[in-house]
This record gives C-alpha cells, sequence and structure tokens, in this order.
C-alpha cells in the first residue's frame, strides 16, 4: 500500500517573487509574535525560522504512486481474461467425462 505523507512548502517572498523554499513534513508553528513561523527542514533536518513575507502550502506526497495504483490496479475484463488463460490438464489426464476405467 503507498503511504500517503502531508508535506509543507515554506516560501520566503521578496519583491512578488519567491525567493527561497524549504519543505517541511509537519505543520510549521506560528512564532509568539505572530509574524513568522518555525519548522524542521526536510533537507537538513535543522530547526528554521522565518520572519516576514511567508506562504504555507499543504501537499499530499506520494499521490502519484496511489494513482499509478489505482490505473495498475486488474479490472473485471482483466480478471476475466487471466481466468480464461488458466492451465488445462495435461493429455494424458483422462477428461471428466470420461470413465476412469
Amino acid at each position: 500500500m503507498v503511504e500517503l505523507r502531508n508535506i509543507f512548502v515554506i516560501t520566503m517572498w521578496s519583491g512578488g517573487k519567491p525567493a527561497k523554499k524549504w519543505h517541511a513534513y509537519q505543520e510549521p508553528d506560528v512564532l509568539p509574535n505572530g509574524n513568522g513561523v518555525a519548522f524542521q527542514a526536510v533537507d537538513t533536518r535543522l530547526k528554521v525560522c522565518v520572519i516576514g513575507n511567508i506562504s504555507v502550502e499543504q501537499f499530499e506526497s506520494g499521490r502519484e504512486e496511489f494513482d499509478e495504483a489505482v490505473r495498475q490496479a486488474p479490472t473485471n475484463a482483466r480478471y476475466e481474461d487471466a481466468t480464461k488463460k488458466q492451465k488445462k490438464p495435461g493429455k494424458n489426464l483422462p477428461d471428466q467425462d470420461s470413465p476412469l476405467f
């Protein structure tokens, strides 16, 4: 089974353009003064505090793998084709209709 994991993308903005992005597995904590967030960065595993013009987005990691697994799952038509292709008894085995003696 594919495990879906939340990923938070924290973006620091400067002049209306993204200046720096970080990724975190846990939701960032709002700083006590309310003008920033603190989180543990995925890349460095260090605690980061960002103050200023920032945005936090939440995404699901593993979603692509989940969708691919669903697409590759056997449908009823595939299942019926597979059951039709089952091996038949060997040539030297008697048919069910013929007597054994």
